[in-house]
């Protein structure tokens, strides 16, 4: 007797091996790519950082002596760079308010610094920026000339805020402050840059620096001696004193 397979089942199997085959080239072709992947990634994980593009408007930073120091320190692997630790570097230098770090695919550290911006000297070896925080930097690398502020630790906002007003009032009348104190019983002592100090006591601060505006004219219109010094703590009047050895100029 002979037996016959169905037509059918021998039509199936050339289909069944194209089949099996594609899937064995499939799963073939997939390996090499995981491979290929997987040494892509190694490869790029071992990529140094090859530039540092600094970003800002400096004046007090020295921008190229700057990015020299981010190349010595953060030029190697990419992926190993941690901006975190850069950020944190980058605020331990000097005059360096804010930083923003990212990395700019292939290999590139890109880093923007917002520079501090002085407004005053603080006790003689700080400065304060324009929120009236404190900060640390060289002052003889300031490129202006600051006004002189001192006070008790805490105080420098409260000093910073009055120096404005007081300075705003002086402008109207010619005048220019350079220096203010807040002693440490809060007693405030101005000095302008025509040699003038003035004591202003702890109350009605703006009041007793209008009242010498006022009285000025008066009190160095009849004395050849510059004025030295104006105690305006009174109620009524003032107290003058003239200075011995400087004469007033005409």
């Amino acid at each position: 007797m002979n037996w016959q397979l169905p037509t059918l089942q021998l039509k199936q199997r050339p289909a069944f091996y194209a089949g099996v085959l594609f899937f064995v080239v499939a799963v073939a072709g997939l390996v090499w790519t995981g491979l290929k992947i997987s040494d892509w990634v190694q490869s790029k994980q071992s990529a140094p950082v090859r530039q540092v593009k600094l970003y800002g408007d400096f004046v007090h930073i020295d921008a190229r002596q700057l990015h020299r120091l981010l190349q010595h320190e953060y030029v190697g692997n990419f992926f190993s760079v941690n901006v975190d630790q850069v950020q944190q570097f980058l605020l331990q230098q000097p005059w360096v308010y804010q930083v923003a770090v990212r990395k700019q695919w292939p290999d590139a550290l890109v880093v923007v610094v917002t520079e501090q911006q002085p407004v005053a000297i603080w006790n003689q070896q700080q400065l304060l920026n324009t929120q009236g925080d404190v900060f640390v930097a060289p002052i003889q690398q300031l490129k202006t000339e600051l006004p002189m502020l001192t006070g008790p630790d805490g105080s420098q906002q409260d000093a910073l805020s009055m120096f404005h007003h007081m300075q705003g009032l002086l402008a109207l009348h010619k005048f220019n402050a350079v220096a203010l104190g807040l002693t440490e019983r809060f007693s405030w002592q101005l000095n302008l840059s025509n040699g003038v100090a003035l004591k202003l006591g702890r109350e009605d601060t703006l009041k007793r620096l209008q009242r010498f505006i006022e009285l000025y004219p008066v009190i160095t219109r009849h004395k050849a001696e510059a004025v030295a010094e104006v105690d305006l703590r009174y109620d009524t009047g003032v107290a003058v004193r003239y200075s011995a050895e400087q004469k007033r100029k005409a």
